[in-house]
């Protein structure tokens, strides 16, 4: 049986490279800043925002496909909640472009009501939606990802400031400093 702190603890597995992030971490800051205002947006009463890349269609089975990865329950919200439909959105049009028409096309593929989750997750389909889900999850809030940051409450990361003393020889000096 899988658990979620399981499942988002093979992000390894998922193929971020430092290269590859450091290639497209503009293009992902972007698509996080566009779940950022979308969530945001519908939170202050505002209808959904618009899709840049995606049908509602579209929109509404990812969105239910990705729930199904990283599902609301008991301890707390899921890619729902974290508006990670809308970070996909963006990565279609930016960073994961290339992977756009494979993935829509294996979406509309299978068979609705979808499948129960172990048949999906044999699919090449599920390995992408994976990896989507768990960047958009767990995007730094500064970029408007993992809005108000419930994938990092998911997996019980807090956000503190962690530059405390003993500070180094070099700045024993510094006029702020006081041991």
């Amino acid at each position: 049986m899988h658990t979620r702190r399981g499942f988002l603890g093979n992000i390894g597995a998922a193929g971020l490279g430092a290269a590859w992030w450091a290639a497209h971490a503009p293009a992902i800051a972007a698509a996080a800043g566009h779940a950022h205002a979308g969530m945001a947006a519908m939170a202050a009463g505002a209808p959904p925002p618009q899709l840049t890349t995606l049908s509602a269609d579209e929109a509404r089975d990812l969105d239910e496909l990705t729930s199904r990865i990283v599902p609301s329950g008991d301890d707390g919200p899921g890619a729902h909640e974290a508006g990670v439909v809308y970070f996909i959105d963006r990565a279609f049009g930016s960073f994961f472009a290339e992977m756009r028409a494979p993935i829509l096309k294996d979406l509309g593929a299978l068979p609705r009501p979808f499948p129960d989750f172990a048949t999906l997750e044999a699919t090449p389909l599920f390995a992408q939606l994976h990896f989507l889900t768990v960047l958009g999850l767990l995007a730094d809030p500064s970029w408007g990802g993992n809005r108000n940051e419930l994938g990092w409450r998911l997996l019980g990361f807090e956000n503190t400031h962690a530059y405390a003393p003993p500070f180094g020889w070099y700045d024993r000096d510094y006029p702020g400093f006081a041991p």
